[in-house]
Protein backbone atom coordinates (compact mmCIF):
# COMPACT_ATOMS: atom_id res chain seq x y z
CA UNK A 1 0.00 0.00 0.00
CA UNK A 2 1.37 3.42 -0.94
CA UNK A 3 1.99 5.85 1.92
CA UNK A 4 -0.23 8.86 2.43
CA UNK A 5 1.13 11.91 0.64
CA UNK A 6 0.69 14.49 3.38
CA UNK A 7 -1.26 13.50 6.48
CA UNK A 8 -0.06 16.85 7.82
CA UNK A 9 -1.84 16.62 11.17
CA UNK A 10 0.64 18.38 13.47
CA UNK A 11 3.11 19.50 10.79
CA UNK A 12 3.59 23.21 10.14
CA UNK A 13 3.65 25.00 6.80
CA UNK A 14 6.96 25.01 4.91
CA UNK A 15 7.69 28.72 5.08
CA UNK A 16 11.34 28.57 4.09
CA UNK A 17 13.97 26.40 2.50
CA UNK A 18 16.91 24.37 3.67
CA UNK A 19 20.06 23.33 1.79
CA UNK A 20 21.15 19.79 2.59
CA UNK A 21 24.74 18.97 1.80
CA UNK A 22 25.75 15.37 1.25
CA UNK A 23 28.61 14.29 3.44
CA UNK A 24 31.46 12.01 2.46
CA UNK A 25 33.34 12.07 -0.83
CA UNK A 26 30.77 14.18 -2.65
CA UNK A 27 29.70 17.79 -2.90
CA UNK A 28 26.10 17.00 -3.85
CA UNK A 29 23.45 19.34 -2.46
CA UNK A 30 19.66 19.42 -2.50
CA UNK A 31 17.33 22.29 -1.58
CA UNK A 32 14.11 21.28 0.22
CA UNK A 33 11.08 23.15 1.57
CA UNK A 34 11.47 23.59 5.33
CA UNK A 35 9.80 24.95 8.41
CA UNK A 36 11.54 27.90 10.02
CA UNK A 37 11.59 29.18 13.56
CA UNK A 38 13.67 28.17 16.56
CA UNK A 39 14.92 25.22 14.54
CA UNK A 40 14.80 24.24 10.91
CA UNK A 41 13.15 21.00 9.87
CA UNK A 42 11.84 19.35 6.76
CA UNK A 43 8.73 17.76 8.33
CA UNK A 44 6.29 20.36 7.04
CA UNK A 45 3.55 20.67 4.45
CA UNK A 46 2.28 22.90 1.65
CA UNK A 47 -1.17 23.05 0.11
CA UNK A 48 -3.12 25.08 -2.44
CA UNK A 49 -3.45 28.66 -1.19
CA UNK A 50 -0.07 28.74 0.58
CA UNK A 51 1.90 31.79 -0.42
CA UNK A 52 0.42 34.50 -2.56
CA UNK A 53 1.91 36.86 -5.08
CA UNK A 54 1.90 39.49 -2.31
CA UNK A 55 3.42 37.09 0.28
CA UNK A 56 5.29 34.34 -1.59
CA UNK A 57 6.80 31.45 0.40
CA UNK A 58 10.30 30.27 -0.44
CA UNK A 59 9.19 26.72 0.42
CA UNK A 60 6.71 26.89 -2.46
CA UNK A 61 9.43 28.27 -4.75
CA UNK A 62 11.69 25.30 -3.92
CA UNK A 63 8.84 22.90 -4.67
CA UNK A 64 8.04 24.68 -7.95
CA UNK A 65 11.70 24.53 -9.05
CA UNK A 66 11.87 20.80 -8.28
CA UNK A 67 8.63 20.15 -10.18
CA UNK A 68 10.01 22.09 -13.16
CA UNK A 69 13.42 20.42 -13.15
CA UNK A 70 12.48 16.81 -12.38
CA UNK A 71 8.93 16.65 -13.77
CA UNK A 72 9.05 19.27 -16.58
CA UNK A 73 6.05 21.05 -15.05
CA UNK A 74 6.59 24.41 -16.78
CA UNK A 75 5.52 26.40 -13.71
CA UNK A 76 6.21 30.06 -13.09
CA UNK A 77 8.35 30.09 -9.93
CA UNK A 78 6.43 32.71 -7.98
CA UNK A 79 6.14 31.25 -4.47
CA UNK A 80 2.34 30.97 -4.72
CA UNK A 81 0.82 27.48 -4.49
CA UNK A 82 -2.07 27.70 -6.92
CA UNK A 83 -3.99 25.36 -9.18
CA UNK A 84 -1.12 24.81 -11.64
CA UNK A 85 1.29 23.93 -8.82
CA UNK A 86 -1.29 21.56 -7.36
CA UNK A 87 -1.81 19.85 -10.73
CA UNK A 88 1.96 19.45 -11.20
CA UNK A 89 2.30 18.08 -7.67
CA UNK A 90 -0.54 15.60 -8.29
CA UNK A 91 1.32 14.37 -11.38
CA UNK A 92 4.55 14.00 -9.36
CA UNK A 93 2.66 12.14 -6.61
CA UNK A 94 1.24 9.76 -9.19
CA UNK A 95 4.69 9.09 -10.63
CA UNK A 96 6.16 8.73 -7.12
CA UNK A 97 3.53 6.19 -6.08
CA UNK A 98 2.14 8.08 -3.08
CA UNK A 99 -1.47 8.91 -2.35
CA UNK A 100 -2.49 11.67 -4.74
CA UNK A 101 -4.01 14.52 -2.74
CA UNK A 102 -2.28 17.61 -4.18
CA UNK A 103 -0.65 18.45 -0.82
CA UNK A 104 3.08 18.40 -0.17
CA UNK A 105 4.07 16.57 3.02
CA UNK A 106 6.66 14.13 4.40
CA UNK A 107 5.69 11.13 2.21
CA UNK A 108 5.68 13.27 -0.92
CA UNK A 109 9.09 14.69 0.04
CA UNK A 110 10.52 11.21 0.56
CA UNK A 111 9.22 9.65 -2.63
CA UNK A 112 9.32 12.47 -5.20
CA UNK A 113 12.46 13.38 -7.13
CA UNK A 114 14.55 16.43 -6.24
CA UNK A 115 17.34 18.18 -8.16
CA UNK A 116 20.76 17.24 -6.76
CA UNK A 117 23.45 19.81 -7.56
CA UNK A 118 27.21 19.30 -7.79
CA UNK A 119 29.41 22.38 -7.47
CA UNK A 120 32.42 20.43 -8.75
CA UNK A 121 30.88 19.20 -12.00
CA UNK A 122 28.00 21.62 -12.46
CA UNK A 123 25.71 18.65 -13.12
CA UNK A 124 22.16 18.37 -11.85
CA UNK A 125 20.49 14.98 -11.45
CA UNK A 126 17.05 14.15 -10.11
CA UNK A 127 16.87 11.61 -7.30
CA UNK A 128 14.25 10.54 -4.78
CA UNK A 129 14.87 12.09 -1.36
CA UNK A 130 14.37 8.65 0.19
CA UNK A 131 17.31 7.37 -1.89
CA UNK A 132 19.65 10.24 -1.01
CA UNK A 133 18.58 10.77 2.61
CA UNK A 134 21.06 8.21 3.91
CA UNK A 135 23.86 10.35 2.45
CA UNK A 136 22.74 13.63 4.01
Amino acid sequence: MAPAASAHGNYVHCQGRWLHERIGNSDLKVMLPAEVGFSIGIHCYLTNGDGTLAYPLSGVEVLQRALNRCYTAGLTVDGAFGDRTEAALRRAQTLAGVTVDGEYGPATRTFMKWPMYSDATGKVTCQRHGDIRRDL
